[in-house]
């Protein structure tokens, strides 16, 4: 093998129609590592409410639809699903429950998530070809249950806490974590801490740094694959002279690490609205971008060879 290739997707937080076209770039591309790396879950149950007689209702964008017989009720499954969200088949009584009882709503949250992680990894085993490594990462949004579904898997898939070995001498070190969102999300922290952690990712590295990729989800600050636009106290945009305000957002501690260490190159997702590429010193540092709601696979294609990063183009 004189150079191999990596598909890179980020994001697609439970989208089922990405999911499946992640699924099925081996039989477009040739690719031989494929990493879906963070925010892999949703973030909303939308109740199905069975009216009885075989109809059933339910709400999304502001629109309320009345189903009729199976075939109805799966196809709105399925569009619930392709946007990233979780559909929930159940009564009325249990709808006012679950409204008066945010405890059970959590419960059920974490069950739909982590039933749904099994199933994607149980199709990832069946329709990935074995000779195609693979690697899923959780990111910040998602919770921690979902680990030890995607370390149970009978593929080697789940990076984190180890040096992931690929072909020609490189390998990868993954992080999950980013610094302080609005949304309190499961894996933030402070970049104080942020640094602390990624330290001890160190002692993972036996070899050059020239050999090193980081799948980091947060990407490093003040690069063009960090840019948001910048939320008021409600969480709104803020708009000047017309035009959204931008901000960057990404972490100083991951610019830190970068500049401190040298790797090859970055791996990041968060930003969905930030794809493209940067440089921080002579990392080279790559994001997507994401637009899984669409159903749009937004991903990399990258060629390494003995000499580090040969080619690279974007897919969708």
């Amino acid at each position: 093998m004189t150079s191999f290739k990596i598909f890179f997707i980020a994001d697609i937080h439970n989208s089922e129609l990405v999911f499946r076209r992640f699924l099925s770039v081996p039989k477009h591309y040739d690719v031989d590592i494929m990493i879906l790396s963070g925010d892999l879950t949703g973030k909303a149950i939308i109740p199905i409410v069975d009216l009885g007689g075989g109809r059933y209702q339910y709400s999304f964008r502001g629109k309320t639809n009345i189903i009729d017989g199976p075939e109805e009720l799966e196809r709105a499954k399925s569009e619930l699903m392709n946007s990233g969200i979780y559909p929930y088949v159940c009564t009325r009584d249990e709808v006012d429950e679950l409204k008066n009882d945010p405890e059970k709503v959590d419960k059920l949250f974490s069950r739909l998530i982590t039933e749904n992680i099994a199933r994607w990894v149980s199709m990832m085993e069946e329709h990935i070809p074995k000779d195609k490594q693979v690697i899923i990462m959780p990111g910040n949004d998602d919770i921690f249950e979902i680990d030890q579904v995607l370390k149970e898997s009978s593929r080697d898939i789940y990076p984190l806490g180890r040096l992931v070995e690929l072909p020609l001498g490189y390998g990868i070190i993954s992080f999950e974590y980013v610094n302080p969102t609005p949304w309190n999300t499961p894996r933030e922290a402070g970049e104080g801490e942020l640094w602390r952690m990624l330290e001890k990712l160190v002692d993972l590295v036996d070899r050059d740094w020239r050999k090193i990729i980081c799948c980091f989800h947060a990407p490093p600050y003040n690069t063009t694959i960090d840019v948001a636009p910048k939320l008021d106290k409600n969480l709104r945009p803020v708009y000047s002279l017309g035009e959204i305000e931008k901000v960057n957002v990404g972490s100083k501690s991951v610019r830190k690490f970068f500049e401190k260490y040298k790797p090859l190159m970055g791996l990041h997702g968060h930003i969905h609205e930030s794809p493209g590429y940067d440089k921080v010193g002579g990392t080279i540092v790559f994001n997507p971008g994401s637009e899984y709601s669409s159903g749009i696979l937004r991903g990399l294609i990258l060629e390494l060879d003995n000499d580090g990063l040969r080619s690279w183009h974007r897919i969708g």
